[in-house]
């Protein structure tokens, strides 16, 4: 599914998402609709089009009051997880965006516009959706960056800094999900050999250990036995770093030929870490163990006044992380803020194993959605341990941690509000 254009993916969750909420008839959301207040026109005529995929939902209300109705009455029917109104309008969005580029196929050109003349050749004029992809690798690896430049003036690869690897190795998921091709076939060969460049230079440094709580930020290679098998494993990194150089620089002057990547356009102050491309949304949600030993998440605030025979323990705190930015990323660590006041903040760190296995680090995809769980047991005696310790719990929010080491936080919810859910756990 995950080839699907972003419109029939879309069509194909609602299909889901309705599925799942007892296949109500056209006739019945029709009248959830006309319930609502102020009423909401949901008939058939325009219903039909989103859930066939033959159109993609325009952004109001009709659209987010659907999936409102539909995600509760799945959660109700068949405890399905509710992903939340800002993902779905995150996959809207990711359809429209792809609708109008098909439809459009990129600006044409003005009447009486002649393509330009350089030394007696013809200059192609570069497509739109050309641009637009060239964008999106100079804003996860800008050229002007401190992380290439380490690269290109490293004399070895035994130790990397964080501030490097994190770069690289984020840019890559975001880069292979990226699924749109050049349409100048010359374009397209050079990204390729430069993504093929990357992921060699990233399967290196993934083999690497992390020195950090070592009070580096580093990685380094790690020790085999022998002196002569370590200088081997240097000898490898520095070749996929000098390959994956040379390629991605051949490809970000051929852009720059193409007069997509003037100096003037990536120059200037860029982030390190490709955070400020981000758009990453986190929740504190709260998990129940439902029927057939799945975790289903509800908002923490409303967590306790949930009653059904279908939940049961274990109870788990939950981070829910969204990410509507058109590029991927790694979530490498989540977890809870504590305020215990006097400014003093705590955290509390979601486990790399859940309940299925390994939930963390994990790969974000574009205008996806994931998570990570904790036990809430131990995240409520962790509140005792800080009463212990003469503080007072006052505000809990979820953070979650990209590979490159960027936080994102959450809203800020009052202890109060998790004390009907936290009772339910240690009484139950």
């Amino acid at each position: 599914m995950d080839d699907q254009p972003a419109p029939e993916r879309l069509a194909h969750q609602l299909r889901e998402l309705r599925r799942n909420a007892g296949d109500p008839s056209y006739a019945t959301i029709e009248r959830w609709g006309r319930q609502q207040t102020p009423a909401v026109n949901l008939g058939k005529s325009k219903l039909s089009p989103w859930f066939k995929g033959t159109s993609v939902p325009t952004d109001g209300p009709p659209f987010t009051k659907l999936v409102e109705l539909l995600e509760a009455r799945a959660f109700k029917t068949s405890a399905t997880p509710q992903r939340g109104v800002p993902a779905w309008r995150a996959m809207r969005n990711a359809a429209d965006q792809e609708r109008r580029r098909t439809v459009s196929g990129g600006p044409a050109p003005s009447r009486g516009d002649t393509p330009s003349i350089r030394n007696g050749a013809e200059v192609r004029l570069p497509a739109a959706a050309d641009a637009d992809k060239a964008g999106r690798i100079l804003r996860l690896l800008p050229p002007d960056g401190p992380w290439q430049g380490w690269l290109r003036k490293a004399e070895t690869m035994f130790r990397v800094p964080l501030s490097v690897s994190n770069v690289v190795c984020d840019a890559l998921p975001a880069l292979d999900d990226d699924k749109f091709k050049y349409v100048d076939p010359e374009l397209q060969h050079a990204h390729e050999a430069m993504l093929q460049s990357l992921t060699a230079l990233c399967f290196e440094l993934n083999g690497m250990t992390d020195i950090s709580d070592e009070g580096q930020e580093m990685l380094e290679i790690s020790h085999p036995g022998t002196a002569a098998e370590r200088n081997e494993l240097n000898r490898l990194a520095c070749q996929a770093r000098d390959q994956f150089i040379n390629l991605y620089w051949d490809l970000v002057n051929l852009l720059n030929v193409r007069g997509i990547a003037s100096p003037a356009e990536v120059s200037g102050p860029t982030s390190t870490s490709g955070a400020a491309s981000l758009d990453i949304t986190v929740e504190l949600q709260a998990g129940y163990t439902v029927t057939g030993g799945s975790v289903a998440l509800l908002p923490i605030e409303v967590a306790g006044q949930v009653r059904s025979e279908d939940f049961s323990g274990p109870y788990f705190v939950a981070v829910r992380v969204s990410n509507p930015s058109p590029v991927s990323v790694q979530i490498a660590g989540a977890g809870i803020d504590i305020d215990c006041g006097a400014q003093v903040v705590l955290p509390y760190l979601l486990p790399p194993l859940g309940p299925g296995g390994g939930q963390l680090p994990f790969d974000l995809g574009s205008h996806a959605g994931g998570g990570a769980v904790g036990s809430a047991a131990e995240f409520g005696h962790s509140f005792r341990m800080i009463a212990e310790q003469g503080g007072t719990p006052q505000r809990v929010r979820a953070f979650a941690r990209v590979g490159s080491g960027a936080l994102f936080h959450g809203p800020w919810v009052p202890v109060a509000a998790l004390v009907p859910f936290l009772t339910r756990v240690f009484t139950e």
